[in-house]
């Protein structure tokens, strides 16, 4: 009689995860994270004693920011080009310092608010941006950013013909904005309408700056309107 135990047994490869000594997940199962000492540790910081130690064995450190276009980045570039295509867009001739008052914020210092005042906008008529929103933004490069911006305005139509004398208004926050109040009695109301504006914006200082000169209004201002009088 033979029994079993002296048969050959076939021995058969197990399989890479025993190997290994990690089991496979099962379907469906989330696989948990692994320990902190298996993480891969942030890069060191720029100028840091690290970074001096890896710079010295032959490791590149870069210390160049990250690009501009990041997603976080390009919000804040859309909102800034929103904000200010309310505030490019918005004028009154009674009170034309708030306009450059309003503007100096989104430009390079030092600037005179004066000229601001007077950027695309020949100083008379009134006209009120309400709305802003800011739609695709292109990477010109690195540091510089193209922000298509849609902006609704209402201008107004002059009830007399003597124009409002001009005033100073007083600015209760530190940011005024340049759009003028809802109603005046010199002036009515007339339908809204939209603008695009391509606002191009550049990373100076951690900040975003807009190139004032180089904003393109789409389309330009008809002759009838661009003083923000429209005939009756």
């Amino acid at each position: 009689m033979t029994g079993d135990a002296d048969a050959p047994r076939t021995w058969r490869r197990p399989p890479a995860a025993r190997r290994s000594g990690r089991a496979r997940p099962r379907p469906g199962q989330l696989q948990a994270p692994p320990p902190p000492h298996l993480r891969p540790a942030p890069p060191p910081a720029p100028g840091s004693a690290e970074a001096a130690d890896l710079a010295a064995t032959g490791h590149p450190v870069s210390d160049a920011p990250p690009p501009a276009a990041l997603p976080a980045r390009r919000a804040d570039a859309g909102a800034l080009a929103a904000a200010f295509g309310v505030d490019y867009l918005s004028w009154d001739e009674a009170d034309p310092g708030r306009r450059g008052r309003a503007l100096a914020p989104y430009v390079v210092p030092p600037v005179l608010e004066e000229s601001l005042a007077a950027s695309g906008w020949p100083g008379t008529g009134r006209q009120r941006g309400e709305l802003a929103l800011p739609g695709a933004v292109i990477a010109l490069s690195e540091r510089r950013l193209l922000v298509h911006v849609r902006v609704r305005v209402t201008p107004f139509r002059r009830l007399t013909r003597t124009p409002a004398c001009v005033r100073q208004s007083t600015d209760v926050l530190p940011f005024p904005a340049a759009a003028p109040p809802p109603s005046d009695p010199a002036w009515v109301g007339l339908d809204s309408y939209w603008y695009e504006l391509l606002v191009p914006v550049r990373e100076i200082s951690d900040q975003w700056r807009v190139d004032i000169g180089a904003v393109i209004v789409v389309p330009p201002l008809p002759p009838q309107v661009r003083d923000g009088v429209v005939p009756p």
